[in-house]
């Protein structure tokens, strides 16, 4: 690697490290829990069971992330081969990218690096049928959260028709991607992206499902983490209104654009209002910060280290 490309990747580290460092910075100042709010949690927390709920919710922070680098690299076995372990620290290090970014839009870009310089493209397509699978089932997830929900009568009629035909919609869209883009490939104004259009659709309908079926089960992981610690605060909710709510609630986060630095007030706002049922804003509030923390937190800035230390590759 040239010395001009070292400047380059070194300066590059040091602006996703300073942006990270700032974005968290300001997330904990405009934090949706209070001071009192947190001494109260500290107080909740102190018991061997919420200990142990809390480990468990961690350990279910590994399964989620380890899902996801199981999905990274299945997706990658027709353009590189990656170990477990390269393709772990390519989605933290996208999550610590993606932190700065508008809906972690950039999460792609520390995935890819890791791989070859002639293969990120690729990858970067790769990418996409990964993240899309993971919107798909976030979105149909909220959808029937919203059909089953009790809405007025006049409402009702309108609602469970329009969230059934649009989830009907999108998933044939998703699953059947491959002859909408061989369709639009024929369009010469769009040439230039004939070759990326090409590669999506080059992938496989069995490949699709796996992924799909990947994100499904990494998405069970999310509602199994509500519920665990809505229970370590000894609020009242079954399973089934934590799945619904759970879904409604990463429903909005997925269509409302958001910032890192307001993402952590945009979640206690959507939870508040998914949550309102249980009418316990302080449980619902602890619950948003804590998987925040776990979730979030923690991997990117695990990710940021990563990033810190990699180096490209050779024949950069």
């Amino acid at each position: 690697m040239s010395i001009a490309n070292q400047k380059l990747l070194h300066f590059l580290k040091f602006i996703v490290l300073v942006a990270s460092v700032v974005v968290i910075y300001f997330q904990f100042k405009s934090k949706v829990v209070s001071l009192s709010d947190l001494s109260l949690l500290r107080e909740k927390l102190s018991s061997v069971k919420a200990i142990l709920l809390l480990l468990l919710t961690f350990l279910l922070m590994l399964l989620n992330w380890s899902l996801e680098s199981f999905k990274w690299k299945y997706l990658l076995n027709s353009v590189e081969d990656i170990n477990f372990f390269q393709s772990f620290k390519g989605v933290l290090s996208g999550l610590a990218i993606g932190f700065i970014t508008p809906n972690r839009v950039g999460e792609f870009a520390g995935k890819i690096a890791y791989l070859k310089s002639e293969n990120r493209a690729n990858g970067a397509v790769m990418s996409f049928v990964g993240s899309s699978a993971q919107l798909l089932v976030t979105i149909q997830a909220g959808l029937i959260a919203i059909a089953v929900s009790k809405y007025g009568s006049v409402i009702d009629v309108f609602v469970t028709p329009i969230t059934l035909v649009m989830f009907v919609v999108i998933s044939l869209v998703w699953f059947k991607s491959n002859l909408f883009l061989k369709w639009i490939s024929k369009f010469t104004w769009l040439k230039k992206w004939n070759k990326h259009a090409d590669k999506l659709a080059d992938v496989s309908e069995s490949k699709m499902i796996t992924v799909y079926v990947i994100s499904l089960v990494r998405y069970m992981v999310f509602p199994l983490q509500y519920f665990i610690l809505f229970k370590m605060l000894d609020t009242t909710i079954d399973f089934s209104e934590c799945l619904s709510m759970t879904a409604t609630s990463y429903f909005l986060l997925a269509i409302v654009p958001t910032y890192a630095i307001a993402e952590i007030g945009a979640r206690g706002s959507m939870n508040l209002l998914a949550f309102s049922e249980l009418n316990a804003p302080f449980a619902v509030l602890s619950v948003t910060f804590l998987i925040w923390i776990i979730n979030l937190i923690i991997p990117a800035l695990i990710g940021s280290y990563q990033i810190a230390r990699f180096k490209l590759q050779k024949n950069d």
